[in-house]
């Protein structure tokens, strides 16, 4: 039985990074959700076999840590697999590596189905893999959620309104944006750790209001539409 396993080479060209050429944050997303979606259709659970069912896949959870920092047109190999699932999530981890095998950047993330129709989640058991798991883990610690600080009392750093670009398939926000949304309010953008929680989801013309606070060296960011918490986020610089 084949390990369930996706790994694929890339170029990080100079899109990828940010003016003090430092890799984005949602180019990491987006390089974690391509081999993701590359990986589940390989397994038989990609975006039509699963549109087929009514259902669609959406990370809930999402962290990773840059042990050494990526250089414009590298090189670099990427890894993605998943762990046995839970009873409403899945967990999948990433690796992104120089050709040499020296890891660069760590991940992993928490999937979650979703009924098309409700948009309510649905048991894992709708979903089955066929393949033998990998056994590597990247992170031994639980996956804690982000804390999400009050805001009563603040003022938005500022409001953002979602626009049909930043939109997928699922139609509502992609994920990857939500980063563009973290990395413009915070102080330190020079980022090792990075992590996000999606509690809810932003759909077009929804305006999130993004507050800020610096706790004891990490900073976190949070996001409201209607005075609901649609994200938080914590990032270590």
């Amino acid at each position: 039985m084949a390990v369930m396993k996706y790994q694929t080479k890339i170029t990080l060209y100079n899109s990828y990074f940010d003016y003090n050429n430092k890799i984005s944050p949602a180019k990491v997303l987006a390089i974690f959700q391509d081999v993701a979606a590359h990986h589940a259709e390989e397994l038989g659970v990609g975006y039509l076999p699963m549109l087929e069912k009514n259902l669609f896949w959406v990370v809930s959870r999402i962290k990773f840590d840059v042990i050494c920092e990526p250089q414009i047109n590298q090189t670099v190999i990427v890894e993605t697999w998943p762990h046995e699932k839970g009873r409403i999530d899945f967990d999948r981890d990433y690796l992104i590596s120089d050709e040499q095998g020296k890891v660069l950047v760590k991940g992993t993330s928490k999937w979650c189905v979703i009924n098309a129709t409700t948009r309510a989640l649905t048991r894992t058991d709708e979903v089955s893999y066929v393949g033998e798991y990998y056994n590597k883990v990247n992170y031994t610690e639980k996956f804690a959620k982000t804390p999400n600080f009050e805001t009563s009392g603040m003022t938005p750093v500022y409001n953002h309104k979602v626009y049909f670009c930043e939109l997928d398939h699922n139609k509502h926000m992609n994920n990857t944006n939500y980063a563009n949304l973290v990395l413009n309010v915070i102080e330190n953008k020079n980022i090792n750790h990075f992590q996000i929680n999606f509690i809810n989801e932003c759909k077009l013309d929804d305006v999130i209001s993004i507050y800020y606070l610096k706790q004891d060296g990490v900073q976190l960011v949070s996001g409201y539409v209607d005075g609901k918490v649609v994200f938080t986020a914590e990032v270590n610089a």
